[in-house]
């Protein structure tokens, strides 16, 4: 039993990961006046399903604090209090202890202290205005009201209780009827039946909330003075309309799922499963009925406790935010893992197939060679559909990264705001989970080093506030991430001396700015002139690049003094497979990402290559210098006899005045001309990690097993460009460009 229960807790923290960035959105959205009605129920029915969940398990201090922060929200919700910076603020922190409680009951983060909880709650409090200070006086004893008591009006004017019209009766056969009756134990743990209701509501359209009809039957209830206040007396009876846009009884369901076991349930079609002709009742406040009385119905305008409370905020010109309705399941991450490399090896299997076809001579058999089409496209399919399976969007790493900036900028004293961009953008999990670390360190350091102080910043014409704007967009099948502020940039002069001040660089070294700026990444690096909570360590940036490179992604800086700076991550869409371009080189097959390569062409030595002072060469090709890379030499591949390219060769036996070069280009746009003896093939290739299996090489990223059962080794294109222009004299390239102009 104790087994069925874990899984079930496992299944509610996972429900806690999706709801606590839906509540993340909602109060951003909030913040930013960006908000509507839906946005505000979806606030609300976050942090109620996380009550409602934590209490199925007992989890007592999640679920005090949880019930005080709903109360908090519905007073948001019924439009009792106006959401000015200063309670979003609240509900901001208020959220902060919230993830902090599900992280403890997890077990995967450090006790909440009892008084930052108690301080969050007499914040919370006083936005109910029903705090400690301000509790209710103690009743007399012989009152039947318990001690504490304080009376809590039903608001229900966001319902319609009337009775349908004439010409409605013909659609009641295309309406679910839900009965419910909610348990003593359902009242004990903090929840009631308006907050049910408020689900079911929430599962119609828009245009068609208003038809949804709510009936109260209390024949059960008795007087007050012989009420039990640890009894349920009341039923519920709702009519919802279905069709084509209406919920479906796994929807109903899904409402009562936290309370499935503390609240009768039954959904039925058409008519109520009422037999009896008693008129229910609906009354705003239960008071101790006349005997003498019979039950009226009791019209709606009395439903409302007060026009000011009631709980459907006025119509907004917004959008409205839509509930999206869509059949899931939960699938072990392990399992998806492992599928995935099970296609890895079917797609080798499928190379190898091809291969062993061709060296048989089975290009002669014009149906094998449809089959074998058939094959291959079927087998790419498969891949591209499990790793859309794999793919999530970064919204899920994106969101957490508000907290960061709300804490990062407490802490330095600066006021500051996050913009997220592009937040559906699909990346592969793998990435995802190894996202979080690098990106708090960026923006950690765009806080401390980047936003200048509230005052510095008016007295340079920018407002108080200062912005980072966190982004995500796809681009030549990578994934580019950037993280700009609106800062004074980085001051290269003070990145400099402090390198040299640390023996990071020589005194005597010649840098240009896009060195200088890339010194922020070297370990033990800091312009912090003290230790902080936030930097002075010499510790994240490195980190940083370490980091995005173990996921064979890079890291580039572009900074503009007085106005801020610009980090991007490029990285690649999965660790998995990609498509790559098989390349001939001294008898070894190499792998060049496809979304390297710019083009393949053949030029003369004599005429287009040129000999640079120090040593390394460039070629011209359509008028723009590249720096030329021998790649057997930089793979250090063993020559053969027959083999005349490298440096002090200029060209193959027979044709030394040609040379074959790929053009190949990085993710900032700097491009080199990789000198190769063929092009192969091109074909989707499985990543294998060749630091894990073997050691790290220079100008490698990965291996992959090619068709033929053999190994090939997956060229770091960006680390190649690097070193190559790192190498080129810049004075002596501008000399030949100026030459050949």
């Amino acid at each position: 039993m104790s087994d069925v229960m874990d899984d079930i807790l496992k299944i509610f923290f996972e429900e806690c990961d999706e709801l606590l960035p839906e509540l993340e959105r909602g109060l951003g959205e909030l913040s930013a006046d960006a908000s509507d009605p839906e946005t505000i129920n979806a606030i609300f029915r976050a942090v109620h399903s996380v009550k409602g969940g934590a209490a199925s398990f007992g989890l007592e201090r999640l679920v005090r604090f949880a019930h005080v922060y709903e109360s908090a929200l519905d007073c948001l919700r019924s439009g009792q209090v106006k959401p000015d910076q200063t309670i979003i603020k609240t509900f901001f922190m208020a959220m902060d202890v919230l993830s902090d409680l599900v992280a403890e009951a997890k077990q995967t983060g450090d006790a909440v202290a009892d008084d930052r909880i108690d301080d969050n709650l007499g914040k919370l409090e006083e936005i109910i205005g029903t705090s400690k200070d301000e509790a209710a006086p103690a009743q007399a004893e012989e009152s039947a009201v318990p001690e504490g008591f304080v009376p809590v009006t039903v608001d229900l004017g966001a319902f319609d209780f009337d009775e349908p019209a004439e010409e409605e009766a013909a659609t009641a056969a295309e309406s679910l009827i839900v009965t419910f009756r909610p348990h003593a134990d359902l009242y004990s743990r903090g929840d009631d039946a308006r907050n049910l209701l408020l689900g079911l509501k929430a599962l119609l359209p828009e245009d068609q909330a208003q038809n949804m009809e709510v009936t109260c039957h209390r024949q059960t209830l008795p007087p007050l003075a012989d009420a039990s206040v640890d009894e349920g007396y009341l039923q519920w009876v709702v009519r919802l309309p279905t069709g084509a846009t209406g919920p479906t009884e796994a929807d109903i369901q899904a409402v009562f799922d936290w309370v499935s076991d503390v609240c009768d349930l039954t959904i039925t079609q058409g008519e109520a499963p009422f037999e009896d002709d008693t008129q229910p009742e609906v009354e705003a406040a239960i008071e101790e009925p006349e005997p003498e009385r019979e039950a009226e119905p009791l019209p709606q305008q009395q439903a409302a406790v007060a026009p000011t409370a009631t709980s459907v905020p006025a119509a907004s010109t917004k959008q409205t935010r839509k509930q999206e309705q869509h059949a899931s399941i939960r699938v072990d991450t392990g399992r998806i893992g492992m599928l995935m490399d099970m296609v890895g090896e079917m797609v080798i299997g499928q190379a190898s197939l091809e291969s062993a076809l061709f060296q048989q001579g089975g290009t002669q058999d014009q149906e094998l060679l449809k089959r074998l089409a058939v094959l291959k496209t079927l087998t790419r399919d498969i891949q591209e559909a499990v790793m859309a399976i794999r793919a999530q969007p970064v919204r899920h790493v994106f969101q957490r990264m508000q907290r960061v900036v709300r804490e990062a900028s407490g802490l330095a004293g600066k006021d500051v705001r996050l913009i997220l961009e592009g937040e559906e953008t699909e990346i592969d999990r793998t990435l995802i989970e190894n996202l979080t670390d690098p990106l708090t360190h960026m923006l950690r350091n765009a806080i401390d080093h980047g936003i200048e102080n509230p005052a510095v910043r008016q007295e340079a014409g920018k407002p108080a506030q200062g912005t980072i704007r966190l982004s995500a967009r796809h681009r030549s099948g990578r994934i580019l991430i950037e993280i700009q502020d609106d800062g004074g940039g980085i001051n290269s002069q003070r990145v400099l001396q402090t390198a040299i001040k640390r023996g990071i660089v020589s005194p005597d070294a010649v840098l240009d700015e896009n060195e200088i700026n890339e010194l922020i990444f070297a370990p033990g690096f800091s312009t912090a002139e003290a230790v902080s909570d936030l930097s002075g360590r010499g510790v994240g940036m490195d980190v940083v690049r370490q980091a995005i490179q173990n996921l064979g992604g890079r890291v580039t800086i572009k900074s503009r003094p007085g106005k801020g700076t610009l980090f991007t991550l490029s990285l690649p869409l999965t660790l998995a497979v990609l498509d790559g371009m098989l390349i001939e080189c001294r008898g070894s097959v190499v792998v060049v990402p496809v979304s390297s390569v710019v083009e393949l062409v053949t030029v003369n030595v004599k005429e287009d290559v040129y000999h640079l002072p120090d040593g390394s060469h460039v070629v011209s090709i359509r008028s723009r210098c590249i720096p030329l890379i021998y790649l057997g030499d930089e793979l250090t591949l063993p020559r053969e006899m027959n083999d005349m390219t490298g440096p002090n060769h200029m060209g193959r036996a027979g044709e030394e005045d040609q040379l074959m070069v790929l053009v190949v280009e990085n993710e900032a746009g700097a491009r080199a001309a990789l000198v190769v003896d063929g092009v192969r093939d091109q074909a989707q290739v499985v990543i294998k990690s060749i630091e894990k299996n073997y050691r790290p090489i220079k100008g490698v990223s990965a291996a992959t097993i090619l068709g033929d059962g053999s190994v090939s080794l997956i060229l770091d294109v960006s680390t190649l460009i690097v070193s190559a222009t790192k190498r080129v004299d810049t004075r002596a390239l501008e000399q030949v460009a100026a030459r050949i102009a």
